[in-house]
């Protein structure tokens, strides 16, 4: 899958006024190298940066070429045009070094009641928060081809009204006809000689080579709807309303793009932000689930798919809730440190880390991966906003906040 390039234009700024604090030097010349030594600490670069010593030269600045502001003050000058900045919403780093602190802490008392600015104490917190201003382009660039083919009747389900998705994200509607057709369409050798790979590389127990071809066909229909649409995702809101569209399920079809490098998912969309922000900070597989139970310290979560590449031995191919002609993967998740996302129709995300204790196939009506996790804090329990949740293998707790504020939300961890 080819990602789409995401640059972030940040412009270094230094407030020097005509006082500026010694560190940097007493002249132009060593005021400018010594600020570019600064910058490279920061893995910024010097030659865009700006040496500012009178009100008006912040006006002078061009905001149509600049994502972001990071701020060195080294004086105690209020620059009332630094307001002018504040106000279009950009974010704003304003970095203290230790021997800048009352600077720092000055000019952000100024600013303090813009949410898009933030003070950062040290290195590590600067380049922590410009990593995450990086993913939250990258996020907010990135596509997703939503399949769904319009008969879904619950009202108010939460994909349609969650203002996260609709103010957020980059999605697009498949052609629904022009999807079906893809898979009538579909290459007949192409789609068995994947069936029997996939087959191979797998226990199989009740679904046929047939089933396992039309599997295929979906796949490749899918994966090219999504070349078509130049998306770098793909969610299906509820699978089970092409079903009967498609005389099979989708499960398998997806599990395998989730392979190929798409963060996918399924369900009512509430698990949508939260894996594309797991997966956008790892760049790894994510499993996207729902709650099923808990019990003290510890839940469970379940889906019907996961990308086979997490699988711990062979995946096992079986039918979807043992309906005919249906095909899904059964994935043996592997113990070890998770990062969990949760998130509702609200602008709060949870954050959470925990353990994979276990995983089974409870079989019969029930998603095949169920996975039982222990939580670090087991009070984030009464804190989960919804029934979805995004999880991937390490932990990506400060990277998941740091990029859900960058995104203008809330995290509680």
């Amino acid at each position: 899958m080819a990602r789409r390039k995401s640059f972030l234009r940040i412009l270094p700024v230094f407030l020097l006024g005509k006082t500026p604090n010694s560190s940097l030097g007493k002249s132009k010349t060593q005021q400018d190298a010594q600020a570019s030594r600064v910058l490279k600490k920061y893995g910024l670069d010097a030659e865009s940066k700006l040496l500012i010593r009178k009100e008006e030269e912040i006006l002078g600045i061009n905001l149509y070429s600049v994502d972001a502001f990071v701020i060195f003050p080294y004086c105690l000058d209020r620059f009332a045009p630094l307001i002018y900045l504040a106000e279009t919403k950009k974010p704003i780093i304003i970095v203290s070094e230790e021997n800048t602190f009352s600077h720092a802490l000055e000019t952000y008392q100024y600013l303090a009641d813009h949410n898009n600015v933030e003070l950062a104490i040290n290195q590590r917190q600067v380049k922590a928060m410009i990593a995450a201003l990086k993913t939250s382009k990258s996020l907010l660039a990135t596509k997703v081809c939503l399949f769904d083919a319009g008969d879904w009747k619950l009202e108010g389900i939460a994909w349609q009204k969650d203002p996260l998705f609709s103010r957020l994200l980059n999605v697009e509607n498949v052609n629904v006809e022009r999807f079906l057709q893809h898979v009538k369409a579909a290459d007949a050798d192409e789609a068995e000689k994947l069936a029997k790979k996939w087959m191979k590389n797998a226990k199989v127990t009740e679904p046929s080579l047939v089933d396992v071809t039309h599997a295929a066909r979906i796949y490749l229909a899918m994966r090219k709807t999504l070349r078509e649409m130049k998306a770098q995702a793909a969610y299906a809101l509820w699978c089970g309303q092409f079903t009967k569209k498609l005389q099979a399920k989708m499960c398998f079809a997806l599990a395998k793009l989730a392979d190929d490098g798409y963060p996918t998912g399924c369900w009512r969309g509430e698990n949508l932000l939260p894996m594309l922000i797991l997966h956008t900070v790892s760049k790894k597989p994510v499993f996207a689930a729902e709650a099923f139970t808990h019990k003290g310290d510890t839940i469970t979560l379940r889906h019907c798919f996961a990308p086979t590449k997490l699988t711990q031995g062979k995946y096992v191919l079986r039918r979807w809730r043992n309906m005919e002609g249906t095909v899904t993967g059964y994935c043996q998740l592997p113990k070890g440190q998770v990062t969990l996302l949760n998130c509702g129709i609200g602008d709060r995300l949870i954050v959470a880390k925990g353990r994979v204790v276990d995983c089974k196939d409870l079989g019969g009506a029930n998603c095949r991966m169920t996975v039982r996790i222990k939580l670090e804090k087991p009070e984030l329990i009464a804190k989960f906003v919804a029934r979805e949740f995004a999880v991937v293998y390490g932990d990506y707790e400060e990277d998941a906040i740091e990029t859900t504020k960058k995104l203008g939300l809330k995290a509680t961890a």
